[in-house]
């Protein structure tokens, strides 16, 4: 059983199939799925640091099961804008994978599952699928002051891993 993870954290943020649709590649998918509702993806439950390199900030969030056309849902996945930003990811319940890109296109995938850890190595992006039934919850962990770079993922969009 996951703790009431809502009362720790000072920042959530919800995110929507219309905060995601350009993401996804099966953009008439969306626009059916758009036309009937408007479903969660997942929340973001952060704690609020000041933005400076001898802080961590963490999140957990909650990743929520199903699929839009024949792409599971997925974190909208970024790399940080801070080069030395490397992030910790554990898997508190239910099973996923991280998704890593490097910015040469190279992509590679780890497992995520309660009491696992994934490492995104400084320079690499991550993205986190939940390709199961269940609600995926993980805690995610960096230095407070990397930045988020979204649009790199949005242009270049997000591989598949080849191994």
């Amino acid at each position: 059983m996951v703790p009431d993870i809502k009362s720790a954290y000072g920042k959530v943020t919800y995110r929507k199939l219309s905060d995601l649709k350009t993401y996804f590649s099966d953009r008439k998918a969306v626009e059916e799925i758009l036309k009937k509702t408007d479903p969660v993806l997942y929340e973001v439950y952060e704690n609020e640091v000041p933005k400076e390199e001898e802080h961590l900030t963490f999140a957990t969030t909650i990743l929520y099961p199903g699929k839009v056309g024949d792409e599971f849902y997925f974190t909208k996945g970024h790399f940080h804008f801070e080069p030395d930003g490397a992030e910790v990811t554990i898997g508190i319940q239910g099973t996923g994978i991280v998704l890593l890109q490097n910015r040469e296109n190279q992509v590679k995938s780890e497992p995520l599952t309660p009491f696992s850890v994934a490492y995104s190595s400084p320079g690499w992006a991550h993205r986190v699928v939940n390709n199961s039934t269940e609600k995926l919850v993980f805690l995610s962990i960096c230095r407070a002051d990397v930045g988020h770079d979204y649009d790199t993922i949005i242009k270049k969009g997000f591989g598949l891993p080849t191994r």
